[in-house]
């Protein structure tokens, strides 16, 4: 039984990553009155294709009106990754928190490996003439050979933030709608993206600040001997002792 809640948009932040490779991009209209060239900008939303497209069709709507060209990226599933699957190791690292004092405000951070995951993303142009589309298509296709690298995060204990995405498949499908509908050429680029699903990290100051070292003669050693206040006595003759403490400036 699941008995607690944990949600840290770790996919969807996959997913925005993604379109953010895409965002900005525009396309040459022509030139203007004063013989400068034009461009526009392809927005990119989170969709499928058929929604963009039944929006196009249906003549936009009120709020916000939907033109060609445009960009949708849909995350089309999930799978495990067989070549990347962890064992459950636990890791730990050491940091001294900014202004804290050495050694005592050391901390320890606790990450267990995350679960790893291969993403499939699909993106779509759609465009009204061939020539808007190509000038999208050789804009992407320039970036990939055959992937890119992304960063998620810029955390500094985030084992997660770097990863890759891969250009795996292109197709493409011509619509000739009837009547006065609008021509839509679309473009269908397929991604894999390797991703990480992690765990909450646990911060502790479970650090070793203080060691002390007794030297005695083990020939007179006696498990479980304490004396009269309880303390455990670990040598019959005891040669020296040597402490070591990192809390002392």
């Amino acid at each position: 039984m699941i008995d607690f809640y944990f949600y840290d948009g770790q996919i969807r932040s996959y997913l925005l990553q993604f379109c953010n490779i895409f965002a900005g991009m525009r396309v040459q209209t022509g030139k203007g009155e004063c013989d400068d060239v034009e461009f526009i900008t392809v927005p990119i939303v989170i969709g499928s294709r058929d929604r963009v497209v039944a929006a196009i069709n249906a003549g936009n709507t009120q709020n916000k009106p939907f033109s060609l060209p445009a960009m949708a990226a849909n995350m089309m599933g999930l799978s495990l990754s067989p070549t990347r699957k962890g064992i459950g190791v636990v890791d730990k690292k050491t940091y001294l928190p900014a202004g804290g004092v050495y050694p005592q405000d050391l901390k320890v951070v606790t990450r267990v490996m995350p679960i790893q995951y291969i993403m499939q993303v699909d993106l779509t142009i759609c465009a009204s003439n061939t020539q808007q589309s190509h000038q999208i298509l050789e804009q992407i296709l320039m970036l990939f050979d055959p992937d890119l690298q992304i960063q998620t995060s810029d955390a500094a204990f985030d084992w997660t933030k770097l990863t890759r995405v891969e250009l795996i498949g292109i197709s493409n499908e011509e619509n000739y709608p009837a009547g006065t509908e609008r021509r839509i050429i679309s473009w269908t680029l397929s991604f894999e993206i390797p991703i990480f699903i992690a765990g909450p990290v646990d911060v502790k100051e479970d650090m070793v600040k203080k060691i002390i070292i007794s030297i005695g003669d083990l020939k007179g050693f006696s498990v479980g001997e304490f004396d009269e206040n309880g303390d455990m006595i670990p040598f019959t003759t005891k040669y020296g002792e040597v402490v070591i403490d990192g809390t002392e400036e």
